[in-house]
């Protein structure tokens, strides 16, 4: 007898894991059908509720069901992330056949996040029946956040991004956050495969019933919040002007110091017609300035100058230069220059991308400093900066520090009165990943119910009011100004006062209903 082959013996697992992964990384842009990500689970929960227990009794039975999540999440960040291999060549990587083997590595990693929770499910399937498949959101929840803590910290690809061209399906993040929107999400997956796949009829007509509850509940109060957060906004008679600059400037050009001064020229030009169109504050993107600020006169005072000239704040970023233990560290900063031409604060990111601004680990283990293919080895920022500027005060999140829920709501706990988003993501070479970044900052704004403006040195800019709609954006590879009213915020949201609290409460909410019963029930 012939020995079956390994497709075969797997055929299940991977049917499963890559159909479900293909639909996940099709909710995320560049792709249109961002709502698959309300079934992109369903291959999961078909195969929970008709293969698996067929297998729960083999040995092997938790293996599987840990490769069946391996298998989505490799065909999910293999699609979603991709484009990283294809960094334009003005990018700082030097050993430019280095980013597909990381690529894949990092897909690897992110892989065995999903892998954990199908691993899990299949324990609780295993140990309490179907109805273990109700635990699902709270696991994946979970496992979301744990992905988007410590040094290896990524939470890009969050199931609730994929939404956030949906206002009114964003508006319970002012209350439960990003993560009780993955909840709600994956609920609506898990009750999906009930109708579609259970052999029980009760079951298929509760699990209808339940998310015709679900989704009709969230739309009704999404209707509400936004017709809530347009009343705030009339209600608020003063609001001020923010100039949004999309500069567009070539990023092979960027760092030449043959190009500096031209490029000065244009912040200068792009300063004055910002101002002429009534802006209280111009916005520039990270590193917008090519200098190191501290240590450059010549260039800190012309962006005095353009400032004091104009009459208007300036917001712009630029690098900083510090000497430490005999050696010269370079931080990712930007600063407020006020009408008068004073330099008032300056911000120095603090959530550096890992391998591409710092090595993890590398504060613990200097030899891991000395790893050189290209990266930038950022100094960390220490302190968070509350911009108090003529438009209001603000808070600044540089590129990819956007991405993080937690971080950003505490510029509003702290007193900020809007948000503000630099970032230059030339680099990316592909639209892909710009439109991805772009997307995630939307949810910031409905977190906190506080408008956000963006500014990209070659797109996507725009502004972001509190209900997360776009009120105004520019596309890629244009030099262009958007000059947006910004209301600023008057109360916090839910979310915004106690963080996970609410998702804290649903998730042990969900494991309760479900696990409680069963663990009281006689065998």
């Amino acid at each position: 007898m012939r020995k079956k082959t390994f497709l075969f013996n797997w055929k299940d697992e991977i049917l499963a894991g890559v159909s479900g992964g293909l639909l996940m990384a099709a909710s995320f842009p560049p792709y249109p059908t961002r709502v698959l990500s309300l079934v992109a689970l369903v291959p999961l929960i078909r195969y929970f509720l008709i293969v698996f227990p067929e297998l729960a009794e083999r040995k092997n039975s938790l293996k599987k069901g840990f490769w069946t999540g391996y298998f989505f999440g490799m065909a999910f960040f293999s699609v979603l992330l991709f484009w990283i291999a294809y960094l334009i060549p003005e990018s700082p990587i030097n050993m430019s056949w280095i980013l597909i083997p990381a690529v894949v590595l990092f897909v690897l990693y992110l892989s065995c996040f999903t892998g954990l929770f199908t691993l899990a499910l299949s324990w609780l399937v295993k140990r309490f029946g179907k109805k273990a498949l109700f635990t699902a959101p709270a696991i994946w929840a979970l496992i979301e956040f744990i992905r988007s803590k410590g040094e290896l910290a990524f939470s890009w690809g969050l199931i609730s991004s994929s939404l956030a061209p949906y206002p009114m399906a964003l508006q319970g993040l002012s209350i439960y956050g990003p993560f009780g929107l993955s909840m709600v999400i994956v609920l609506i997956n898990v009750l999906a495969g009930f109708i579609l796949f259970s052999r029980v009829k009760k079951h298929k007509v509760w699990a209808l019933i339940l998310l015709i509850a679900v989704i009709s509940s969230h739309l009704v109060y999404g209707s509400a919040r936004m017709a809530e957060v347009d009343r705030g906004m009339d209600e608020t008679h003063s609001s001020k002007k923010i100039a949004i600059v999309q500069p567009n400037v070539d990023l092979g050009d960027k760092w030449e110091p043959v190009f500096r001064d031209s490029i000065f020229v244009q912040i200068e030009s792009l300063t004055k017609k910002a101002a002429a169109l009534g802006a209280d504050l111009v916005i520039f993107p990270e590193t917008a300035a090519p200098v190191s600020i501290s240590h450059s006169a010549k260039y800190r005072n012309w962006l005095k100058k353009i400032s004091s000239v104009s009459g208007v704040d300036l917001l712009i970023g630029y690098i900083n230069h510090v000497k430490e233990n005999g050696r010269w560290r370079s931080l990712n900063g930007c600063g407020l220059f006020d009408d008068r031409g004073v330099l008032k604060a300056q911000y120095e990111k603090i959530k550096l991308l890992p391998f591409g601004e710092k090595v993890p680990f590398s504060q613990y283990f200097s030899v891991l400093e000395k790893i050189d293919f290209g990266q930038a080895n950022f100094k960390q920022g220490e302190d968070m900066t509350i911009f108090d500027s003529s438009a209001g005060k603000f808070g600044a999140l540089i590129c990819f520090e956007s991405t993080f829920t937690g971080y950003t709501r505490r510029y509003i706990k702290e007193g900020a009165q809007f948000l503000v988003n630099i970032t230059n993501d030339g680099w990316f070479g592909s639209p892909r990943g710009a439109l991805q970044h772009a997307e995630t900052t939307v949810l910031r704004a409905v977190e906190n119910g506080v408008f956000l403006v963006r500014a990209a040195n070659t797109g996507i800019s725009m502004s972001v009011d509190p209900a997360g709609r776009i009120v105004e954006s520019v596309g890629f590879n244009r030099e262009s100004i958007i000059v947006t009213p910004v209301t600023v915020a008057r109360k916090m949201t839910f979310y915004c006062r106690h963080g996970q609290l609410s998702f804290l409460l649903m998730f042990i909410g969900n494991l309760l209903i479900i696990l409680l019963p069963a663990l009281f029930q006689k065998h």
